[in-house]
């Protein structure tokens, strides 16, 4: 019974996310890279990735479905995004967040641990054969930005996050 009330959480939480996905470009007020020109270069670093769904900062909802990723203070953050696997059993998600303020970077860092912890605990009752794709996961942080990878080429994926905010 748990891991069905599980199972229906998540989809629940994957149905808002999708009914609010979508991106945007643009520069925003701090002079960072286009979330999506980030996120499209990072899901094209791996070219395993099943398919993928989005959320960001330029959605109307961007509060909201923030709070599904990190539980830091919403106005600390200039903008975000999120990218999951539309197979809800897939651990694939990527996540960049960037901070107003640099002194806020590591608590950013902070929130994706925790995130990752929970997709952990949630995967491990019902999909353990991606737990170990979760603990793979790299997170780190650059700058103002705070990243989390669970993808199948973390190292491909860093690589094109960090050619993409050189440039």
């Amino acid at each position: 019974m748990e891991k069905i009330k599980k199972g229906i959480c998540l989809v629940s939480v994957l149905t808002l996310l999708i009914a609010c996905a979508g991106c945007g470009s643009g520069k925003n007020a701090q002079n960072t890279v286009s979330m999506y020109d980030l996120r499209t270069a990072m899901e094209a670093a791996d070219p395993d990735l099943p398919e993928m769904l989005n959320a960001s900062s330029t959605e109307k909802d961007a509060e909201d479905n923030f709070s599904h990723i990190s539980d830091m203070e919403y106005k600390k953050v200039d903008s975000y995004f999120v990218s999951y696997s539309s197979d809800g059993h897939k651990a694939d998600e990527i996540v960049v967040i960037a901070v107003k303020d640099k002194a806020d970077v590591d608590e950013a860092k902070e929130s994706l641990t925790k995130h990752q912890q929970d997709r952990y605990n949630l995967l491990q009752s019902y999909e353990p054969k991606q737990v170990s794709r979760i603990q793979d996961g790299l997170i780190f942080t650059e700058g103002q930005y705070a990243v989390l990878i669970i993808t199948n080429h973390n190292d491909d994926v860093r690589k094109a996050f960090e050619d993409a905010i050189k440039k």
